[in-house]
């Protein structure tokens, strides 16, 4: 099964006390890694989802290169999703 590292900075990673978890998800999009999370981190799930959306002031970067709110972003194996709040990334 597809496995994607989860990290967490600044204020997501002192809400949910970790700083980053591997998730295995069988449909590779954003939206299902975070629901995945979610399921094994149900602060994350509680503190920074809204359905299976980041909550507005948080986004997530894939792979250091791209940073996005979209859920519907796909992604691939072994990569790598930072959430962070928007303004450490400049947003």
């Amino acid at each position: 099964m597809p496995n994607v590292r989860v990290e967490f900075f600044g204020v997501p990673r002192h809400q949910v006390g970790v700083t980053a978890l591997d998730v295995e998800v069988q449909s590779l999009t954003l939206a299902n890694v975070l629901l995945a999370t979610a399921a094994r981190l149900p602060e994350f799930g509680n503190r920074c989802l809204d359905g299976s959306r980041l909550k507005p002031g948080l986004l997530a970067n894939i792979n250091g290169r791209c940073f996005t709110t979209d859920s519907a972003m796909p992604l691939c194996d072994q990569d790598a999703v930072l959430i962070l709040s928007s303004d450490v990334g400049g947003h």
